[in-house]
């Protein structure tokens, strides 16, 4: 497994396990105060990554991580939304889908086409997404849940191929501009809508490491961009549905259905494919 795949394969483990965190909190505090938590943890704590990896700050690369930081955020903000006027299993599937296709069809713009093994793991990882993050039941408008999803799914999309679209020599910088920025856009929504900034209590335990793992996560993730192609990466990382389900599973003992359980085994199989493939 090369060293691309390897810290995408990483970060979708990091980023499925923040989420289950900022699930949990999410039980007794507003998920968009978990999120402006879980994001100032990872601001604040953001440049320590610079002590990792060698970084520099370039313009270029400081803008794209801003556009990174507003879009990723957006698309949480659609996503929670949509969550709220549809059912999870109409909004999820497609916001995750397009969150791994939005890099692909980047990649095929600029003439980058993967091989066969690659190709076949892309498209298995694509369906496994559906089948892990479908769950069925609850009301609402399905039209304006789809809108929604797709439209969360295009913003976290755009948000992983802008970390791709980053220098080498840059480093970690970006992932620094893009946590201060998303935390910027969150305290400013706050204000205006007359909210409680952070979580408190057992809630705000739990956004806290949400937000470690998240800022290693998508250190991780930013690593991968640059040692792999964006398209490869992006469907192997996007399988952090899978690892959250499962953890629900093993800690919530949340039921899982047969559908997840091929979607997880489905999953394996991607990222072995797209293995074979790099």
């Amino acid at each position: 497994m090369g060293a691309g795949l390897s810290f995408a394969v990483a970060a979708a483990v990091l980023l499925g396990t923040s989420d289950f965190f900022a699930a949990r909190s999410a039980r007794t505090t507003k998920s968009i105060i978990v999120t402006r938590t879980a994001v100032a943890t990872s601001a604040v704590l953001s440049p320590l990554l610079l002590l990792v990896v060698d970084s520099q700050w370039r313009l270029q690369d400081t803008v794209l991580g801003a556009v990174g930081g507003l879009t990723m955020i957006t698309g949480l903000m659609l996503l929670y939304h949509g969550y709220s006027v549809a059912r999870m299993g109409v909004v999820a599937p497609l916001s995750s889908v397009l969150l791994a296709t939005v890099p692909v069809v980047w990649d095929l713009v600029n003439g980058v086409r993967p091989g066969l093994w690659s190709g076949m793991g892309m498209a298995i990882g694509a369906v496994a997404l559906v089948l892990t993050s479908y769950v069925p039941g609850g009301s609402g408008s399905t039209t304006r849940g789809a809108l929604l999803g797709l439209a969360s799914g295009v913003a976290f999309g755009i948000a992983f191929t802008v970390l791709g679209q980053v220098s080498e020599p840059a480093g970690l910088a970006p992932v620094v501009v893009q946590r201060t920025t998303g935390l910027a856009l969150l305290l400013v929504i706050g204000a205006l809508r007359r909210q409680q900034v952070f979580a408190e209590g057992l809630g705000r335990s739990r956004a806290v490491i949400a937000g470690l793992f998240g800022l290693v996560a998508i250190a991780a993730l930013q690593l991968a961009f640059r040692d792999g192609e964006a398209g490869p990466v992006s469907v192997a990382s996007s399988q952090f549905a899978t690892v959250a389900v499962v953890l629900s599973v093993l800690f919530n003992r949340e039921r899982m259905r047969w559908w997840q359980a091929v979607g997880v085994m489905a999953t394996a199989l991607a990222v072995a494919l797209i293995a074979v493939g790099n």
